[in-house]
């Protein structure tokens, strides 16, 4: 009986440490199967990397490019952003005029006491007329440069009373340097502040003229982007899309541009017309005037605010 009992007990043994065995080799090898898969799954990855989908990267542009030839989504989305880069030049301009209005002359007076020598009033004084002298001929030059920007008879006339005014200020500078009595000199102080008035107005006309054929060649691609928008619309509804939103915008686009068309051709034949010498009892007009592009800027800016809405209304249509 006990031989028997311990043959079986041996068996019994044998047959558990077998199964552990057999446990054991399939954890194991289900352990090397899972490491190869991931190991599969990591080199599959490393070298079968995803295609990377054409993205479309929106061209460049400035405020002096050409409207787009045609009116697909994208080229009417590069036409609102070559609309939006002549609007920050026209805001710009629009600063620019209006620092030129603001201009003030600088005073030329003596820094220290009316007791001094008259050689040490006399220098004091000098220096200050000087120091206003090559101010404005630092402006009149700037406004020079500007001349390629405008129109032939424009630079005809501001060309000319650029050139005198240059002329005028560098004599009575190296008149008013050579002085040697403080009676001279003031005819000299005098005659350059008589010659503000010529010096200011031929400032203004040149950054408003500037400034309104910048307006008017923004305004002639802005009238042509409307209709383009309004064929892009058209289409949309022949194709079954809703357009009643863009309709709107469209409106909304037309009614700033063609009040903004109105506003500058106004100001501009009017600042043409204010000739030398009527700066000082005008300037109040000449303000009229820039204030009437300044408001044909606005007049833009909603047709550009309506632009934004449209191409993201025109995205939309099949």
């Amino acid at each position: 009986m006990k031989q028997k009992f311990n043959k079986k007990a041996t068996l019994s043994h044998k047959k558990k440490h077998g199964e552990a065995g057999d446990a054991m080799v399939l954890g194991i090898a289900s352990l090397v199967l899972l490491v190869l898969v991931v190991i599969g799954v990591g080199f599959y990855f490393l070298t079968h990397k995803p295609e990377v989908g054409v993205v479309y990267t929106p061209p460049t542009v400035s405020a002096d490019d050409a409207l787009s030839a045609g009116k697909t989504n994208n080229e009417l989305a590069q036409d609102a952003r070559i609309f939006n880069a002549g609007m920050k030049r026209d805001q710009e301009q629009l600063q620019g005029a209006g620092s030129v209005l603001s201009d003030q002359a600088q005073p030329i007076e003596e820094s220290g006491a009316a007791t001094n020598v008259q050689a040490s009033r006399l220098s004091t004084l000098q220096t200050a007329f000087i120091s206003e002298g090559d101010r404005r001929l630092k402006s009149l030059d700037d406004a020079a440069k500007l001349l390629p920007r405008l129109d032939t008879t424009q630079q005809t006339t501001i060309k000319k009373q650029l050139t005198d005014e240059i002329t005028v200020i560098t004599g009575l500078k190296s008149k008013a340097a050579s002085e040697t009595t403080i009676e001279a000199f003031m005819e000299d102080k005098t005659a350059l502040d008589k010659e503000y008035g010529n010096y200011l107005l031929v400032l203004a006309q040149t950054y408003m003229f500037v400034w309104a054929n910048g307006q008017t060649a923004l305004e002639t691609k802005v009238n042509v982007l409307g209709g383009k928008f309004q064929e892009r619309v058209n289409d949309g509804s022949s194709s079954g899309d809703d357009v009643a939103q863009a309709q709107i915008l469209i409106n909304t686009f037309q009614a700033g541009k063609t009040t903004a068309i109105g506003l500058t051709a106004d100001a501009l034949k009017a600042v043409t017309a204010v000739k030398p010498g009527d700066y000082n009892a005008n300037r109040s007009v000449l303000k009229t005037y820039y204030s009437k592009l300044s408001n044909a800027h606005d007049e833009l800016n909603k047709s550009l605010t309506a632009t934004t809405g449209l191409v993201n209304q025109i995205s939309t249509f099949k």
